[in-house]
């Protein structure tokens, strides 16, 4: 789940040693790189008050290290620890940083970083839309967009550019929505838990698998077969099993 601009911050009681790398991030055209914040306090109420997507964070500075500011936050951005010192190698498990580097990082290395970085931001992202109780689609019919609760969608298959996605509700009827987003872009809004891609044509929910075969899936209520690969089918034998 790729973003046109990444939020970066850097925070160092010494803004004077930060201000080279500041410099040389603003030459990459992906990140957004905000105002260096030198006060760890004045720091902590900035990122709650705004999205910040990579830090880039001191960790010695007075009345409050790097270590418990992080703590001290409830969703901490992605952290790079930029530091001159080799001696926080467990703080920087413990915070889940992506990366350590000097103040005064060759090009390499913080090309690198930034690539780990943009990878665990994305990583954050899609998983807390798949954790979203609802999906917006578009319906092709109406022009309108719905907002859908992922727990009603029971089935979707995409023929040439229009995708069907079967509903099924509390009354257990099913009905049917066309839209025009593609199977990828529905699959990775949804639960890995719940629901399986089957090829490149559909996605069904497991309380929707009736029965099965090598070659065959069953979907209940739609009675619909549709076709297995023999990769598919070790995937959903792998499925299936996660509900046992």
């Amino acid at each position: 789940m790729k973003q046109d601009l990444y939020q970066v911050l850097l925070v160092d009681d010494l803004p004077d040693a930060v201000r080279v790398l500041r410099d040389r991030l603003k030459a990459f055209d992906f990140l957004n790189v905000l105002p260096i914040q030198s006060d760890p306090f004045e720091a902590r109420a900035f990122i709650t008050q705004n999205n910040v997507d990579i830090l880039f964070l001191d960790m010695d500075m007075p009345g409050m290290d790097g270590y418990t500011l992080i703590q001290s936050l409830p969703d901490p951005p992605v952290v790079v620890i930029c530091s001159g010192h080799n001696s926080y190698a467990y703080e920087s498990y413990d915070m889940r940083a992506v990366g350590y580097v000097d103040k005064m990082v060759g090009h390499e290395k913080l090309v690198r970083t930034l690539k780990l970085a943009v990878a665990e931001v994305d990583k954050r992202a899609a998983s807390r839309v798949r954790k979203s109780a609802t999906i917006s689609l578009r319906c092709m019919e109406t022009k309108m967009i719905k907002v859908i609760d992922k727990a009603h969608i029971y089935f979707a298959e995409i023929n040439g550019k229009e995708l069907t996605v079967y509903l099924k509700g509390a009354d257990n009827q099913i009905g049917k929505l066309q839209s025009n987003i593609t199977l990828t872009e529905l699959f990775n809004q949804l639960a890995l838990q719940d629901f399986m891609r089957i090829g490149r044509s559909y996605v069904i929910h497991r309380k929707a698998i009736e029965g099965y075969t090598h070659s065959k899936i069953l979907i209940k209520d739609l009675k619909m077969k549709i076709p297995v690969s023999a990769l598919d089918y070790q995937e959903l034998l792998s499925f299936i099993k996660q509900a046992e």
